[in-house]
């Protein structure tokens, strides 16, 4: 009887996780984009908080370096993401930068 009944809770409680995993947004973010640069939020009382660099050599002789970096005032956060793509000469082929702010989770749609 013991067994029996430990079975069903046992049963009862998976089927509880499976279904909210199950039930997750993919399309919740937490990082809405923004046309702000490094100088605006500095310019705004942003300071930096963390910075991070990370560089991919690709099969091709290329680099890609990937600069992250985290802002914040108060409780405003910002990060900032800048990519280059770079030669062995260090010439920048392509470089872009785009910063996002910290936001509660929001559902993403077609252009956001």
């Amino acid at each position: 009887m013991v067994k029996k009944k430990l079975k069903t809770f046992i049963i009862g409680i998976t089927f509880l996780l499976f279904n909210s995993i199950s039930n997750a947004n993919p399309n919740l973010d937490q990082w809405r984009e923004s046309d702000k640069t490094y100088k605006d939020l500095i310019n705004e009382g942003f300071d930096v908080k963390s910075y991070a660099i990370n560089n991919i050599e690709t099969a091709n002789g290329l680099y890609i370096l990937l600069f992250v970096t985290v802002l914040q005032k108060d409780n405003e956060i910002y990060e900032c993401q800048e990519y280059q793509t770079i030669d062995k000469m260090i010439e920048t082929f392509d470089m872009q930068l785009i910063c996002k702010e910290l936001v509660q989770p929001y559902e993403r749609g077609l252009g956001t």
